[in-house]
């Protein structure tokens, strides 16, 4: 026996795919792994015979339904195969995420396992107000709650207000990213000593800054999914108010429908460039930009803001971004909502380049005590601390 991960990713790339790896990592070093249910591999440390993936899904007989419905049933069966697993080999630890592992939850404490739950975004109550606040004050239909009944138990929005509450309870632990999420769980009553807070990693070698530039270009960079959930909005109304000469605003991202239509008056404006969803990430930009800007209403712990600083960009982002950006040091921390405060942000950076250079330097040294080796060893930790062989760090 040992530890049981569950996860609907595969192991290894990005994003989820990443963290899966790393905690799977963390677990096959300490020799604690037993087996990884996923839906595939694409790595080569760990030896296959610790990796099961789902290989026959069911789910992809309704592979023509909408995602919110289709991905909760990839997720269900997830769950259903590793509860199987569990009540037919047990373990020690059962390692799982959000909104897809209450049965294994169950089958893990019917063998008498610890478990383990991830929540990669704040308490889904908080989540749900805020996103609805935010909706509200764009006049922009919610989503999410106009599909047939017969369908309510399979929609991802369902599974999040009713199915992920259960597995909270369930758990001997939540993982969560961030303080503001493990603020959002204690709100909620959850118990402290229940939560950990798990730090996501960058890897500095992706993103070496490049020497100072010589021209005097003033370049912003938002990169993530254009949507109300991350403030955009916000950052093109500071922008466009702010009119800076030699000044440039780069967008990556996929734009959303929802927020398509208000981005019309922002479209003629040459000093805003939409560059769309790329395939290979933001990379490049990151090394032309001068700030990088991430207004979220609400996240779990963008991984932006991380790349960013380890490209030695000041961040200007929220609380609620869940990032470890220090206000004054390795940027500015705003209020969300609030186009004033991030207009008299960028513009001190825009008059202060020596400031900018500082806090850039000052971030990427900030990055350096977020490794991935220093995450498998937290990681691994928490499971020591499980069993009864360590305090968690």
């Amino acid at each position: 026996m040992g530890v049981v991960i569950s996860c609907f990713a595969r192991v290894g790339g990005i994003g989820i795919s990443n963290v899966l790896y790393h905690t799977a990592r963390a677990a096959y070093r300490a020799e604690m792994l037993d087996r990884v249910i996923c839906y595939g591999n694409r790595q080569a440390e760990i030896p296959p015979q610790f990796i099961r993936p789902i290989r026959f899904q069911p789910a992809k007989a309704v592979s023509f339904l909408k995602a919110r419905y289709y991905y909760t049933l990839k997720r269900m069966t997830l769950d259903k195969r590793s509860a199987a697993y569990l009540r037919r080999r047990g373990c020690d630890i059962f390692h799982g995420w959000t909104t897809e592992c209450v049965r294994s939850l169950a089958a893990a404490k019917a063998v008498g396992a610890k478990s383990v739950v991830e929540r990669p975004a704040p308490h889904p109550a908080l989540t749900r107000r805020l996103l609805r606040e935010e909706y509200d004050r764009w006049n922009v239909p919610f989503p999410g709650d106009g599909g047939p009944r017969w369908m309510r138990g399979i929609d991802a929005s369902h599974r999040d207000k009713v199915v992920a509450p259960e597995e909270f309870r369930m758990a001997d632990r939540l993982i969560v990213q961030s303080d503001f999420c493990a603020r959002s769980f204690l709100e909620e009553g959850t118990p402290a000593e229940k939560l950990r807070i798990l730090v996501r990693a960058v890897d500095l070698r992706e993103f070496a800054p490049l020497p100072e530039r010589k021209d005097r270009k003033f370049r912003v960079l938002y990169a993530g999914t254009v949507c109300l959930r991350k403030g955009f909005l916000d950052l093109a109304k500071a922008w466009t108010d702010l009119a800076l000469p030699d000044g440039e605003l780069h967008v990556v991202g996929q734009v959303h429908d929802e927020v398509a239509p208000l981005l019309a008056s922002y479209r003629g404006n040459s000093s805003i460039s939409f560059h769309g969803h790329l395939r290979e990430g933001a990379g490049r930009f990151f090394a032309g930009a001068t700030v990088f800007a991430l207004p979220s209403i609400v996240e779990g712990s963008a991984k932006a803001t991380f790349e960013a600083m380890a490209a030695a960009l000041p961040v200007v982002t929220t609380p609620n971004s869940g990032s470890v950006v220090r206000d004054g040091v390795d940027g500015f921390i705003v209020p969300v909502r609030s186009p004033e405060a991030i207009r008299e942000r960028l513009l001190f950076l825009y008059g202060n380049r020596d400031a900018v250079r500082e806090m850039g330097e000052s971030a990427r040294r900030r990055m350096a005590e977020f490794s991935w080796d220093a995450y498998e060893q937290r990681v691994v930790s928490l499971y020591r601390e499980l069993l009864g062989k360590g305090a968690a760090a």
